[in-house]
């Protein structure tokens, strides 16, 4: 894994992770149909491979109400997206399946051949609306052994966005824990999707991870890149263009129709290959 994570990591900009956000799937208000939704996943992941990122995330993010664990009816109809993905691609691949779903993840991440999987709670306690979830670093790593998927990393988030914190303690104590779990790479995110975390939080992140690579999950665009130094950005909301406030719901600043733009795509692809990082 350590090879893994050096070759995934080992660029002279930092790596770009594009998000596919799947439609609704089967189950949940709103699934359009499963043609519908296989459509539009292959439109939205092409624009990423042909817009130049380096890797791609694969979320279940418009199935909602989220769940701890998923609803069994939606996970066929994404295993089989994720394995049309990596027919698609070499690209490297990762899930996250929500809310914190290390198991499914897990077991479809190894069944697609995927790279990464995303585990939302990891150390610490949330409150959600759609419920309370507590730490699971040390079943979702002993379910990794179990399943030997060893070679699949975990990216977990820190003190994650939408979300009340329960255990009151520091960012750098929080990441400190992550790693102490055994987690490959650490997620900052700001407070909700679109928002950037804090200059402060990312440096204190850094300082506090060492090693273990830092990734940035919310908020990012070609004009605040530059304040971040890290070794990630995980890219969703900037892709697919400027939200109109009258569409704007509460759990998402885009609808599922929208598109991802190659052109926004590329663009920041552009930006971030052209700053001289540190």
């Amino acid at each position: 894994m350590t090879n893994l994570k050096f070759k995934l990591f080992k660029k002279k900009y930092p790596l770009v992770i594009g998000m596919v956000h799947c439609a609704p799937l089967l189950g949940y208000e709103g699934f359009p149909g499963l043609e519908k939704v296989e459509k539009k996943f292959l439109a939205d992941f092409r624009a990423l491979v042909s817009g130049g990122v380096d890797a791609i995330m694969i979320e279940n993010n418009y199935d909602i109400p989220h769940y701890e664990k998923a609803k069994t009816s939606t996970l066929p109809q994404l295993t089989k997206l994720c394995l049309e993905a990596r027919g698609l691609t070499k690209k490297p691949l990762g899930l996250c399946v929500l809310w914190n779903d290390y198991e499914a993840a897990l077991s479809i991440a190894k069944l697609a051949n995927f790279q990464f999987i995303r585990t939302p709670v990891f150390v610490d306690k949330v409150q959600t609306d759609y419920g309370i979830f507590s730490a699971k670093a040390k079943e979702a790593i002993a379910f990794r052994k179990k399943i030997k998927a060893e070679d699949i990393m975990i990216f977990a988030d820190v003190q994650v966005k939408h979300a009340k914190h329960l255990i009151k303690r520091p960012l750098t104590k929080a990441v400190q824990a992550a790693i102490k779990e055994k987690a490959d790479a650490i997620i900052i995110t700001g407070k909700w999707t679109g928002d950037a975390p804090t200059e402060k939080d990312v440096q204190d992140a850094r300082k506090s991870a060492g090693k273990i690579p830092v990734l940035l999950g919310s908020g990012i665009t070609p004009e605040n890149m530059e304040k971040y130094q890290v070794n990630a950005f995980i890219v969703g909301s900037y892709f697919k263009g400027q939200p109109n406030p009258k569409k704007k719901d509460y759990h998402n600043i885009f609808p599922w129709e929208y598109p991802l733009q190659t052109a926004r795509v590329k663009k920041f692809m552009d930006k971030v290959k052209s700053v001289k990082w540190q």
